[in-house]
């Protein structure tokens, strides 16, 4: 029995002595993190820039985190529109007290967020640190910083619409184009054709591979699509071999200001795939205008307010002084933009 007991007291002492050597090796990590403060570049103006810029960095720097023990410590930099940081991005992460963005990165997220091109907004960044996906990060204080996004054109993969509209040549220069705006099989875009048209849908600017198709079922060298005079969105996926051909609005602009200058006619604008606006450029004369759907009053739109935002049946929008203007539309955003030339 006294063997028994002098074996047990040994091990209990064993086993203390190995809580206490894991208990020395334990981290724990503090419940008050030291937060890091984003320092550079400087607010408001720091991160101003422009459209040739788009390859320039902007530096960002800020100072350590302290998480009370020798960590290895995950630093990112977001980026939002509002101080809860909903929906923000993130631009990058480093181990490193100091990172870079490329302008047209920062751009992206600026248009990303329906931000106006050309006119200023007030963005907030601020930085993270983390120690593990399991711990809870330390946020700097938000930053607010005045940015002015620019136009970019995405280059999105496009198939072609010869028909008679053109000539029916899918390498004219002026032949229709059908946009994958997620970069997959579907492609889409509204077209306006101001006569009875027949087209077809080709994949390169040749009659190689040709789509026609009846009843919502795309076929190689199918039959023409046939539609009447009007505007309409052209919806094509060829990894399911599927489209449709819906009725939409067409715009234009009508006014004192437009030729011929009397509010009696509309000037068509054209619908730009590429950048999802309608678009009109032409001489015209101060005074004022409005944009209305189909050549009619049933849809139109004015700017109560003159705030660049877009009301139904809102005020005329002046113009005040006579030249050369490129007027864009934005029917999803209800915004618009004139610029003159």
């Amino acid at each position: 029995m006294k063997k028994y007991n002098i074996i047990l007291a040994f091990a209990l002492i064993l086993f203390s002595f190995i809580a206490c050597e894991k208990d020395e090796d334990k981290v724990y990590i503090s419940g008050e993190p030291t937060v890091p403060i984003l320092q550079t570049p400087a607010s408001p103006n720091g991160m101003a820039f422009i459209k040739d810029d788009a390859d320039e960095m902007i530096e960002f720097s800020w100072t350590a985190s302290d998480f009370g023990y020798q960590a290895s410590i995950t630093y990112g930099l977001q980026i939002a529109l509002t101080d809860d940081f909903a929906g923000a991005a993130l631009l990058f992460t480093t181990q490193d007290l100091s990172g870079s963005a490329k302008v047209g990165d920062i751009n992206a997220i600026l248009l990303a967020n329906e931000l106006i091109i050309n006119e200023e907004a007030t963005i907030k960044c601020r930085v993270f640190a983390m120690v593990s996906q399991n711990s809870d990060s330390a946020f700097s204080a938000s930053v607010d910083y005045t940015v002015t996004p620019y136009e970019t054109l995405i280059d999105y993969p496009v198939v072609y619409l010869p028909g008679s509209y053109q000539g029916w040549a899918p390498d004219g220069a002026d032949v229709g184009l059908l946009y994958s705006y997620e970069f997959n099989d579907v492609y889409e875009n509204i077209m306006h054709f101001t006569d009875d048209a027949e087209f077809k849908i080709t994949v390169e600017q040749n009659w190689d591979l040709n789509y026609g198709g009846s009843g919502g079922i795309l076929e190689q060298n199918g039959p023409n699509f046939i539609v009447t005079a009007g505007a309409y969105i052209i919806n094509a996926d060829l990894g399911n071999l599927t489209y449709s051909i819906t009725a939409t609005d067409y715009w234009g602009i009508i006014g004192g200001s437009i030729p011929p200058y009397d509010w009696s006619v509309d000037v068509d604008m054209t619908y730009n795939g590429q950048r999802q606006t309608w678009e009109v450029t032409g001489d015209f004369v101060a005074g004022d205008f409005k944009f209305r759907a189909n050549d009619g009053w049933d849809l139109n739109y004015g700017d109560t307010g003159a705030d660049g935002s877009l009301d139904a049946g809102g005020d005329n929008i002046a113009l005040a002084a006579d030249g050369n203007y490129t007027i864009t539309l934005d029917t999803n955003s209800k915004t618009y933009i004139v610029t003159k030339n």
